[in-house]
């Protein structure tokens, strides 16, 4: 008998492609042992052109579309910020 997945919450598999993504990117983050809540740019893990791979990876990923308005510290400060920017552009 196949071994079934228990169902994952809403966001929850989001949180996770996000989350991979900046570990794979940005190998510092993988290194400090990022959690969800901690700041990217205050620790150093992603500057202002690591935003744009972020975006990058967001745009097509998830088939956002980020608008410059949106470019600001608030949606990217951390992992926990990004996914509630991508639920907020989702729904």
């Amino acid at each position: 008998m196949p071994e079934s997945r228990a169902p994952t919450a809403p966001g929850e598999e989001t949180r996770d492609q996000i989350r991979a993504f900046v570990r794979r990117r940005f190998p510092l983050a993988a290194a400090a042992a990022v959690k969800d809540e901690d700041s990217l740019l205050d620790s150093g893990i992603i500057d202002s052109l690591g935003i744009l791979d972020l975006v990058a990876f967001l745009e097509k990923t998830f088939g956002i579309r980020v608008g410059d308005e949106e470019l600001n510290p608030a949606n990217f400060d951390s992992i926990a910020s990004v996914v509630r920017f991508v639920a907020t552009k989702r729904a």
